[in-house]
């Protein structure tokens, strides 16, 4: 059970400074625009942490992270409910979590679809973080023009 211990009030502050190390290297490249730590813990027990990255096909990437009782949570919204091809958007995103690393792809419980990634605390390192935070952004502009095409008659892609 060493593996999953049980956070206790030091893990909020050793992954507070985790964060803020990490970010400090990618607020000087401007991928971080901005993280935010939310001091209590929630009805269950969680804490947690809102890092807004810059990206390229979708403007901005928010990632919550959450402290739960034993692992840290990670996750993204790649894009909200579908309004059309469900069947279509849902089987892209099946076929793409084969080739997926450090993240998977999963369905809200509001039907979005989301980037998702969980670890046990003490597998979180600073190598670790910045693996999963890279491979977020990198999918989300990956995945993010198919699947709007797929899920939302309106959208037209931009060209930068």
């Amino acid at each position: 059970m060493d593996r999953f211990p049980i956070a206790d009030a030091d893990a909020v502050t050793r992954l507070n400074d985790l964060l803020a190390t990490w970010a400090s290297a990618w607020m000087s490249d401007g991928h971080v625009v901005a993280i935010d730590h939310h001091d209590g813990a929630d009805d269950r027990g969680h804490f947690h942490w809102l890092v807004r990255l810059r990206g390229d096909e979708k403007d901005f990437v928010t990632v919550w992270i959450a402290l739960r009782q034993r692992s840290v949570h990670i996750e993204t919204e790649v894009v909200p409910a579908p309004e059309m091809g469900e069947e279509a958007i849902y089987r892209f995103a099946l076929v793409r979590n084969a080739d997926l690393r450090s993240v998977h792809l999963a369905i809200g419980p509001e039907s979005a679809i989301y980037l998702v990634s969980a670890m046990p605390l003490a597998e979180l390192t600073l190598e670790r973080l910045d693996e999963v935070m890279a491979a977020i952004v990198i999918y989300v502009d990956e995945l993010y023009p198919t699947m709007m095409t797929l899920g939302f008659s309106w959208y037209r892609r931009r060209r930068r």
